[in-house]
């Protein structure tokens, strides 16, 4: 694994690829400022398989250098794990929502740092066979290049992490941290429906349009938002205070509602959404981390069945759900 990494500090410079060979990783290419890393990635000389940045750096800090990295093409899934010695939630908060996969804080622990790298080279190794396996055997849609239960990339969006880097986030939280977060799902219905019936750009827009109605009503709670693809996101609030699953469903559909969305044809798009319960996430082990997030899409799957089954009523736009 060819490792790109970032910081301010001749020490730590001097310091981690010594660490990184002693863990079994021993190509590390290091660089002590942003700007100089950042225009190594643009340039495309050299391609890295994880990217190790420091947060708190002159010029240009480990978190912008993180947003802009992910701009890239060839870094969009890349494997970022950040660099602290701050322990501050807020800080954690703003690089998993500029990109960040996983973190390690300093002074450094071997051992924590080998498992941060190993994270990271699983990581890439599943996402490759993922893509083998894919090219190997699925059939390829007519409209899209990617299944429906893919958890593709929605470029552009705010807030939003992928799984792998959620289920890091919650491992390395606290326990009081935890105790003042609430996971929710929130699943656009019917959305094999939508897939088939939708251009790549289309089904990209209006799952895009979902993410951003969820941010918009619940910024007020702080959120991170995945998209683990059949129209589920995964919503992590760092909110005490219990959220109530039937009034963000309202507001959120209220809000999309609101948005009169239609397909390239010009016929009316309807967007409807199922919030599951909240739960409060277990991380004490991967295995709990994992579990939590299954059960939040689970209860989201649930509510979703229920809706649907019940007879169609008429929304605010005379269109029947």
């Amino acid at each position: 694994m060819k490792i790109l990494a970032v910081d301010d500090e001749p020490y730590i410079l001097e310091l981690m690829p010594l660490l990184a060979a002693r863990v079994g990783f021993s190509d590390v290419t290091t660089f002590s400022s942003a700007v100089d890393a950042l225009d190594t990635l643009v340039n495309g000389k050299a391609i890295f398989d994880c990217l190790l940045l420091d947060i708190n750096m002159p010029d240009m800090d480990g978190i912008e250098l993180c947003r802009c990295v992910r701009l890239l093409e060839a870094y969009r899934s890349t494997p970022i794990i950040m660099l602290t010695a701050m322990s501050e939630r807020d800080y954690m908060d703003r690089a998993f929502k500029a990109g960040a996969t996983d973190y390690a804080t300093k002074p450094f622990d071997i051992n924590e740092l080998g498992a941060r790298l190993r994270i990271a080279e699983q990581l890439i190794a599943a996402r490759q066979e993922a893509k083998a396996a894919k090219e190997r055997g699925s059939v390829i849609h007519r409209n899209h290049g990617f299944d429906v239960t893919d958890a593709i990339r929605l470029e552009g969006g705010k807030d939003l992490t992928d799984r792998a880097s959620l289920l890091n986030y919650l491992r390395q939280s606290s326990r009081s941290g935890l105790a003042a977060s609430q996971i929710i799902a929130i699943k656009l219905d019917r959305i094999e429906d939508i897939y088939d019936h939708t251009t790549t750009e289309e089904f990209t827009y209006a799952l895009r349009e979902v993410a951003d109605s969820i941010r918009e009503i619940l910024q007020r709670v702080g959120v991170l938002i995945s998209y683990v693809g059949k129209g589920i996101f995964l919503v992590l609030s760092n909110s005490a205070t219990p959220l109530r699953s039937c009034e963000i469903e309202s507001e959120v559909q209220h809000l999309l509602d609101t948005k009169n969305f239609e397909y390239n044809s010009g016929a009316p798009m309807d967007l409807e959404i199922s919030v599951g319960n909240p739960i409060q996430p277990n991380a004490s082990s991967a295995d709990a981390a994992t579990k939590s997030l299954e059960t939040a899409i689970a209860r989201a799957e649930n509510r979703s069945t229920t809706k649907n089954d019940k007879p169609p009523t008429v929304n605010i736009k005379g269109h029947k759900r």
